[in-house]
């Protein structure tokens, strides 16, 4: 998996509704930002295909819910359902990172709900959140700076004290934890 910052994120969808895969995947694959690497109606062909095809993000229906506490272990998981259906909290309490309608959500939608979800769970503030969004596009510290209107020194600052939090010692790791690629994958033997 790469951690260049330029490459789109990997998403997999799983939803036994045919054309909702079918838009889902139009709407993902119309854009740079992200590619669906595989779409499968089964849940339990998407938990071989997420060991397979280490994808960053799974879009889950509601309906296989179930299933996302093993899909939580090689992926962040969005769920697909309405804003009252009953397995939403069941699949956030199993490990799902948010929910997104489908049919009503964006591409800006759903990154952002990944960027929250990276977020939280990695500890930042909102003005780390910020710095780490232009670190993960490639930003250097004084472009950050010209366009936060900060110091170079502050831009600094931010970028050591989120190193710290993360655990890192480079942009590229970073970047990979900032984008789910890495804070979620289990160790490899």
């Amino acid at each position: 998996m790469s951690v260049d910052e330029t490459a789109p994120l990997r998403v997999l969808v799983v939803d036994g509704d045919p054309q909702v895969r079918a838009d889902v995947t139009a709407l993902l694959d119309a854009g740079d930002e992200l590619r669906v690497v595989a779409d499968t109606p089964d849940p339990t062909a998407a938990l071989s295909l997420a060991e397979r095809l280490r994808p960053d993000i799974v879009l889950l229906d509601a309906a296989a819910a179930d299933h996302t506490g093993p899909l939580s272990h090689t992926a962040r998981v969005f769920v697909l359902a309405a804003h009252d259906h009953p397995a939403v909290q069941d699949a956030l309490r199993a490990g799902a990172c948010g929910h997104l309608v489908p049919g009503s959500f964006t591409v800006p939608d759903l990154i952002r709900s990944v960027r929250d979800a990276s977020r939280t769970s990695l500890g930042l503030s909102a003005r780390e959140s910020e710095v780490m969004d232009l670190i993960a596009t490639g930003r250097s510290n004084g472009e950050i700076a010209r366009q936060l209107f900060l110091s170079e020194k502050t831009v600094k600052n931010h970028v050591n004290r989120i190193y710290s939090k993360l655990g890192v010692s480079s942009r590229a790791t970073a970047i990979a934890l900032w984008r789910g690629m890495v804070s979620v994958l289990p160790a490899r033997d």
